[in-house]
């Protein structure tokens, strides 16, 4: 009995030398840490035609998006855009890049390299329409993505057009911007490709011959048949709209066009590629919900190419999909989203307001489609400030 105190002295002791040692050792050391991540965000995916509603409901707290969903949300006053990919980080990552692309399988490349090098003609030339002639291109895009009739919202109505000469400011169109760097969009390690490799510069090089006169256009009497895949809710492909409704100009001043077999259609499917009045190929478009989606198809051979976000076009071409991107449509485009009362005017106070609502336990919920883009910018933007991110569980 005399001798426990003893030893209880010589425990005391050894613990304490322990915990001095292992506190030098890890001086940055705060305890364990609290079940989950300590600052984290839901994203939930849903399609672009629904998110002003779930955010309008409460259902989400944000979303990023292309235009023209970007302006049918501000555009009523209940909703602000607080970034766009410039102002996120990582710093410089996406500002000028690619968003948007004209891509082919490399068989339709190899198989009919004339139609493909006019298609990339063409779309080099109605880039440069849309930018010559914006509100043209914005009241061809009004009609295409919208229809004549005026829109409704939780406050009232939007004129379409009005709705797109506010998107428009906030894309670039250009058919000369690299794609994002592949490493920083989440590729699997080994499967990396510089974006200079996903490009073919032949394809475009051919293509601007036809246009500036320097090689006689190709005559065919065979007439192939392309399926092409677009995203029919973005306005990132105006350039395609515009190529299609106003083919006769490009007819006049080039020689050959996209043309719609029906004129009056607001969104043709069926078209006719034209050379010097002929049929070169029966072009038949696609629309699709997601650029991931779309290139899947692609992969599977069941499209031969499309107009679709450039994230998605390099990470599938990097696990094998079949494919070449050939020019880029346009850079920007794209916004993060908040209700116009949230306590947060850009990515700094976003992040700021993340960690008060994580802290909570309420994490906000941001919406994004699936496979895009947006997803690539909205997940390295997070991972870069530390952000963790949980799949909401629908």
């Amino acid at each position: 009995m005399k001798g426990r105190p003893l030893h209880l002295v010589l425990i005391i002791g050894l613990l304490l030398v322990i915990t001095l040692l292992f506190l030098a050792l890890y001086p940055d050391y705060s305890g364990p840490h609290k079940d989950g991540p300590p600052h984290a965000v839901y994203l939930l995916y849903t399609s672009s035609g629904s998110m002003v509603q779930l955010l309008n409901a409460n259902q989400i707290d944000a979303f990023i998006v292309w235009e023209p969903v970007v302006s049918t949300a501000i555009l009523p006053g209940t909703a602000k855009m607080i970034a766009t990919p410039g102002s996120m980080p990582p710093p410089g990552e996406w500002g000028d890049s690619a968003c948007c692309v004209f891509v082919l399988r490399n068989d339709m490349i190899a198989k009919n390299t004339n139609v493909s090098a006019l298609l990339s003609a063409l779309t080099t030339a109605a880039v440069l329409r849309v930018n010559e002639n914006k509100s043209h291109a914005e009241n061809i895009t009004a009609g295409w993505v919208f229809g004549t009739k005026p829109l409704l919202t939780a406050s009232g109505t939007l004129n379409p057009v009005s709705v797109e000469q506010q998107a428009f400011t906030n894309i670039n169109f250009t058919s000369h911007a690299n794609p994002p760097d592949t490493e920083s969009t989440g590729q699997p390690d080994g499967e990396t490709i510089t974006g200079t490799y996903l490009m073919d510069h032949t394809v475009v090089g051919q293509g601007k011959q036809y246009l500036n006169g320097t090689l006689p256009l190709p005559e065919t009497d065979d007439i192939v048949r392309v399926n092409l895949g677009y995203l029919p809710s973005s306005d990132h492909t105006a350039p395609l709209y515009v190529m299609v409704k106003d083919s006769d100009y490009f007819r006049e001043r080039y020689g050959f066009c996209l043309a719609p077999d029906d004129p009056s259609d607001l969104r043709p499917e069926q078209c006719t590629l034209f050379v010097n009045n002929q049929p070169v190929a029966y072009v038949n478009l696609v629309p699709g919900q997601s650029g991931g989606g779309i290139m899947t198809t692609i992969g599977q051979g069941a499209l031969d190419g499309a107009y679709i976000g450039s994230v998605p076009v390099e990470l599938q071409i990097g696990l094998g999909n079949p494919s070449t991107m050939i020019q880029s449509i346009n850079s920007g485009g794209t916004g993060l989203v908040v209700r116009s009362k949230a306590p947060c005017d850009d990515w700094a106070t976003f992040t700021e307001w993340s960690k008060v609502r994580s802290a909570e336990g309420r994490p906000l919920v941001i919406g994004v489609v699936q496979s895009s883009i947006q997803e690539s910018i909205i997940r390295s933007a997070l991972s870069y400030d530390n952000i963790t991110v949980i799949m909401y569980d629908t």
